[in-house]
């Protein structure tokens, strides 16, 4: 696959016009792993570069109290765990993704919803008010190419399933965690 920014645009319309479709593209590739993980770690540095980008000019300087290095080590996490939950979750509902596709389509995923932030950034600056209904329609947005791009990845052909499957996913990892951060709030308070 060539990547230059002719390449890039033409997958991103794709992306957003027919997700089943780039997500097949990007599975043909046949990126060897070293790049799936560059990829990965872009749109990791990307994503960190933007949210802190969008907080200046938004909230201005004073706005971003944290570490970009923390940021960034959360940002990692959140997509990785993302990547794994993917992988693990739709093999365990019969799926037959592997990790490297599953990483590709993560990051490519989160690329393209890093330029859908910027179209919000831009609307937050021209028309503010519109703003909550942007964050709606790049939740919407998310969702739609998530479960086609998991629809490919793991060969369902069931898009409303795998729908489910997320809800069902995102409200049993959210226990989960919960469970978790509340052992370690009752440990850590005696």
């Amino acid at each position: 696959m060539d990547l230059n920014v002719a390449t890039i645009s033409a997958l991103l319309r794709v992306t957003f016009t027919r997700p089943q479709d780039a997500a097949a593209m990007l599975l043909r590739s046949n990126l060897p792993d070293d790049a799936r993980w560059l990829g990965f770690v872009i749109v990791v540095l990307l994503s960190v570069i933007l949210g802190y980008g969008s907080l200046a000019l938004l909230e201005g300087e004073g706005a971003f109290a944290g570490s970009l290095m923390g940021v960034a080590i959360m940002q990692t996490m959140l997509l990785l765990g993302m990547v794994v939950a993917v992988q693990g979750i739709g093999r365990a509902c019969g799926g037959t993704g592997t990790f490297p596709d599953t990483l590709l389509l993560m990051a490519w995923l989160q690329f393209a919803m890093l330029t859908f932030q910027l179209g919000q950034i831009a609307i937050a600056l021209v028309v503010p008010s519109l703003f909550g209904l942007i964050v709606i329609v790049s939740m919407v947005a998310f969702f739609w190419l998530l479960v086609n791009f998991i629809s490919v990845l793991h060969g369902f052909s069931s898009a409303l399933k795998v729908f489910v499957g997320i809800i069902f996913a995102l409200f049993g990892l959210s226990l989960i965690m919960a469970v978790i951060l509340g052992m370690f709030g009752a440990a850590a308070m005696g």
